[in-house]
């Protein structure tokens, strides 16, 4: 080949490259392709905070490698940047008010409408699923949830991703508000595989055992990630999952380093 003609061909090489790059940024930033999107909710009476979504971002990518590895290299498509920072003009406390919901779901029913009237997430959105942490504490009696395309997650969730002491909903804190950023990233992966279609099994045959309740993922096994387990059974339904497909990812480094 000629040599202009090959630098010609090394130029026009360039460009698609350029321009495929340039498309797979736009995909993954303009809601066409189907991601988890991870939103930090900060409430009228919160500040942001400079830690918060670097913990948020780390949780992310280690629960999205540690996915891959039990689906034999599949797992979710974060969208980037990974964290959405959304301002809320209502204080922490009105997250968890009972002035319009009552019962376990009051702090989650709350933080969706507010979600939905600022536009940032809604119900089985058919091109994401949504990972919200609040920086607002749910009441005694309430608790993060995830279902239908969304989960959310409270102010205890963003403590134990940094370090953070650990305040109890309660007089006493349970067996869940424990120390150890590595449970807190099993508690966010639980309640996220939940927007993917995930149940507890305490009902499947094949999780009956007090050693599986306490070992899977969806039951008690959160709390000691990542040597949770997922059942075969919930593998099989995730890799049908349209929010599921091959991906690189890092090999999960220590979740309980600093």
């Amino acid at each position: 080949m000629p040599l202009n003609r090959f630098a010609t061909a090394i130029v026009l090489m360039s460009l698609m490259i350029c321009c495929a790059t340039a498309a797979a940024a736009a995909e993954a930033n303009s809601g066409t392709s189907k991601d988890v999107v991870f939103i930090y909710l900060v409430p009228s009476d919160r500040s942001v905070s400079d830690t918060y979504p670097a913990k948020i971002t780390f949780a992310a990518k280690h629960f999205q490698s540690w996915l891959g590895q039990k689906l034999g290299g599949n797992t979710f498509r974060l969208r980037y940047p990974v964290v959405r920072v959304v301002h809320s003009d209502k204080p922490a406390k009105w997250f968890s008010s009972v002035e319009r919901y009552s019962g376990f779901s009051a702090f989650y029913r709350n933080t969706l409408d507010e979600l939905t009237r600022l536009g940032a997430a809604k119900l089985n959105d058919p091109q994401a699923r949504f990972m919200v942490y609040v920086d607002a504490d749910h009441a005694c009696g309430q608790s993060g949830a995830g279902g239908n395309g969304v989960a959310v997650v409270s102010a205890n969730d963003l403590r134990g991703l940094s370090g953070e002491k650990i305040v109890p909903a309660c007089d006493r804190a349970n067996g869940a508000e424990i120390a150890g950023r590595c449970r807190w990233i099993g508690g966010m992966g639980h309640e996220l595989l939940h927007t993917l279609g995930l149940v507890h099994p305490d009902h499947s045959p094949a999780c009956q055992t007090s050693q599986c309740r306490s070992e899977a993922l969806m039951m008690q096994g959160y709390i000691t990630y990542p040597k949770a387990i997922l059942l075969e059974e919930e593998g099989s339904l995730l890799n049908r999952s349209l929010f599921v497909s091959a991906r690189d990812t890092d090999s999960p480094i220590d979740c309980s380093l600093p």
